[in-house]
Parts: C-alpha cells; structure tokens; sequence
C-alpha cells in the first residue's frame, strides 16, 4: 500500500472504489489541501464563476474531494448564484465510492457526497427563509394554520416542522389564536398527524385542545404528549389528561401505566382506577397496578368489588 505522502489523484480513475485509507492520503496531499484553499477563497468571496473554473481545472477525484471539504461546513446562501450553483451540484451523481463494513456488512457509498452536503446546505437555506416568515406572521398574528401547512403540499413535513419549532419556542400568551384556528377551523381536522396539535395543546394547556388530541388516532406526537403529562403529576390538570387520554383504546395502557405509577395515588386517579377494574377491560388495568407495585391495595379493594372485579384482581395478583 502507498504511503499517504505518495497518493495522487492518478492512482484511482473515475469510478473505482476506493478505501478509508486512500480518502485520509490524499486529503493530507498539498495539492488537494491547496485546491480545497483556493475553493473557500474564492466562495468567500462570492465568485462563483471563478469557483466553477477552479474546479474544472481540478481532476474529477481531487474536484470532488474539494467540494465535499466546501460543502460540509455552514456557507453563507443569501447570494442567489451560489444557491443555482448548489441546486445544480445536488442533483449530480459522484464518481468515487467508498466499500466499508456497516453493522457486520459491506456497504458502498459514495467516496466525497457532495451532492447530498449541497442539498443540506439547500435545506438549511429553506428552513431559516420558513422561520423567518413564520416568525413575522406570528408577531402580527397573520398566521393560517391551514394555508401555512397543506396535507398534500410536498413541503408538508419542512412547513409543519418549521411550525412545531416555533411554537415550542412562542410565548404561551401569544398562542391564543392559533388555538382558536385549531378548534374552529375544519380544514385541520384533516392534517395527517398530530404534531402541530400535540405542541399547542403542551405549550397553551387548553382543555379543549387536549381533548381533541385525545380523539384523533394515535400517533408518535400524541403519545409524546402523554409522556410528557407524566412529568407534571403534581399538576391536577395533568392528571386529569391522563385519566381523559385512558379514554383513547390506543392510549389506554400507556395512560393507565403512567396513572398506576403515581405514588401515592391522588384521590380522583384512585377512584377513576376503581371504577376501571370493574370494565371488561379490568385485567388489564389490575395487571398494570402489579406491576406497578400496587398489588396490597388491589388486596384490600376486593371487598369493595363485584364479581368481576374481584376476578380481574385475583387473576393479577396470581401471576405475581
């Protein structure tokens, strides 16, 4: 194997793969640390015609070597030539790959990607244009929930994220409105996840909002928001989302888990557990305050019990 000092451009032509070892080499090579130099001079100073010819002065491996260097740091994106020129190096194809193990397999990718850094570079160009929009329409409160995020816009998931973000960050008092939107508004009953409620719902405490998350279908952000209510048990307001979110058949255990693992358990969750020993779905719950460590006070509820109760109780206690 050559030494680092000694790896050139001309020991790999286009297209072969290449090792670990050879990338370290022959980024360490003066002419490659020389070419990456140039590279950032010239992007720095917003010369994207003289980046372009510098680039194709360079052979394509050290050409790729030197925009993978470019583009894996932050560049500044307010100069629109340079986001052409970014758009076009995304939709390219890199030459030079790599083979190495991965979790006990041999996986190739590419040697220098910078076509997907140009598109990270895009993204993140994106996502700061969204805040800052989304940032003055909140201030003068022009914000539309259902035109900011359209279910079937193909930028729904970057729009809806930018959105969570920013409310997670909003004064609470500031939120009112789009609360508002999210109760009286029908076109968000149709947004195909539950992100944007969920964060409202956590950020603002409204009831109402709480109560509609716990009737849309189960997702991530639905039973992140339950787990959340779990770190605010000396809240009664929590609490009592628990015991509404046990209400959801898709919530149930985990609300009910979180409830039996209260301790000591608040009067109303005792009460609200009592009441579900006796369902169909009792077994369940008696299991859950086992293993929750509640199996002496299921002992003394049996005498308190009708015979289904008593049955779920006994049935749990048993498997101990």
């Amino acid at each position: 194997m050559p030494s680092r000092a000694a790896v050139t451009e001309a020991s790999t032509p286009s297209g072969q793969i290449v090792t670990q070892a050879f990338i370290d080499g022959l980024l360490e090579t003066p002419s490659t640390q020389q070419a990456i130099a140039i590279a950032f001079q010239r992007q720095m100073a917003d010369d994207i015609d003289g980046l372009r010819a510098h680039l194709q002065s360079l052979s394509p491996l050290i050409q790729e070597a030197t925009l993978y260097r470019l583009l894996s740091t932050p560049t500044r994106l307010d100069n629109p030539d340079w986001r052409t020129f970014l758009r076009d190096l995304s939709h390219q194809q890199p030459h030079f790959l790599l083979r190495h193990q991965q979790d006990g397999y041999w996986v190739t990718t590419p040697a220098f990607h910078y076509a997907a850094a140009a598109r990270q570079q895009l993204n993140r160009y994106q996502h700061e244009q969204l805040t800052q929009e989304l940032g003055m329409l909140l201030s003068y409160r022009q914000l539309v929930i259902a035109d900011w995020v359209k279910p079937d816009g193909a930028d729904y998931a970057r729009r809806r994220d930018a959105l969570v973000a920013m409310i997670g960050d909003y004064e609470a008092n500031g939120l009112a409105y789009l609360a508002e939107q999210y109760l009286h508004d029908p076109r968000l009953l149709w947004l195909p996840d539950n992100a944007i409620l969920a964060v409202l719902a956590e950020k603002t405490q409204h009831p109402e909002l709480y109560a509609r998350l716990w009737r849309r279908g189960t997702d991530a952000y639905s039973l992140e928001a339950l787990h959340a209510l779990k770190g605010q048990v000396s809240d009664s307001f929590s609490v009592s989302q628990m015991m509404a979110a046990a209400r959801n058949p898709s919530l149930r255990d985990t609300a009910i888990r979180q409830l039996a693992s209260l301790s000591p358990l608040p009067a109303p969750v005792a009460d609200f557990l009592v009441a579900q020993l006796s369902l169909r779905q009792g077994d369940q719950v008696a299991q859950l305050l086992v293993e929750a460590g509640k199996g002496e006070w299921l002992t003394g509820l049996q005498a308190e019990l009708g015979p289904l109760g008593r049955q779920h109780i006994a049935s749990a206690l048993s498997s101990r």
